[in-house]
């Protein structure tokens, strides 16, 4: 049974081709100069993709685009909805995406950081410049908003891919997400930043 886990989590968390200069010992002691990190596989994100577009459905909520990236902020699959307008919500699901993998938090998180103060109130106006000039830094593919998630491996708590979903409210928006990948097969051995959602229309 754990030979046949061992195998399933291996075929859908594959090698991104990403490569840092970091150096690192292997077991035998030897420096090695490259690093590599997992992201989900092609069937995994699509699994997720198609499960986030049924909760959108199941919960009557208006259509959406969903997509999700791997660690280094590539997309892995971007899905639009019959009726979801497609020239801004798949834009603004891949800024929510790349926030989160660009940070290595979810795009709530991000914009908490920068939107309120510790009190919860208003920040000051240099607090918010300095958010804005981070998003235009990028070339504007951020979003200081609900709907982009972090997705990573259980057992390692490594980031091996991004979810985000534009097109309902913020918070319908994550809950779609965080169903996507809490409800896909590979879901005991992945974990989601936020771990639950904040949505109070949901009806399922």
């Amino acid at each position: 049974m754990g030979q046949d886990l061992s195998s399933k989590v291996s075929a859908c968390l594959e090698p991104s081709s990403t490569i840092s200069a970091t150096s690192k010992k292997s077991n035998d002691g030897i420096m090695s100069g490259f690093n590599t990190t997992k992201s989900l596989t092609l069937a995994v994100a699509d699994e997720i993709a198609t499960l986030a577009v049924q909760a959108a459905k199941k919960n009557g909520f208006n259509p959406v685009a969903i997509c999700v990236m791997d660690p280094s902020g590539h997309e892995i699959v971007t899905k639009r909805m019959d009726g979801c307008p497609a020239m801004v919500y798949p834009k603004i699901s891949h800024a929510k995406a790349n926030t989160c993998v660009s940070t290595k938090s979810s795009s709530r998180a991000y914009g908490a950081k920068y939107l309120k103060g510790a009190d919860g109130g208003e920040v000051g106006p240099s607090t918010f410049a300095r958010v804005i000039n981070q998003i235009s830094i990028v070339g504007g593919d951020m979003a200081a908003f609900q709907g982009g998630i972090i997705v990573k491996e259980k057992s390692t708590g490594d980031i091996v891919g991004s979810v985000g979903v534009s097109g309902a409210a913020g918070d319908e928006d994550e809950f779609c997400a965080l169903e996507g990948v809490k409800q896909c097969s590979m879901a005991t051995e992945l974990i989601t930043v936020p771990d639950n959602h904040s949505c109070k229309t949901a009806k399922l």
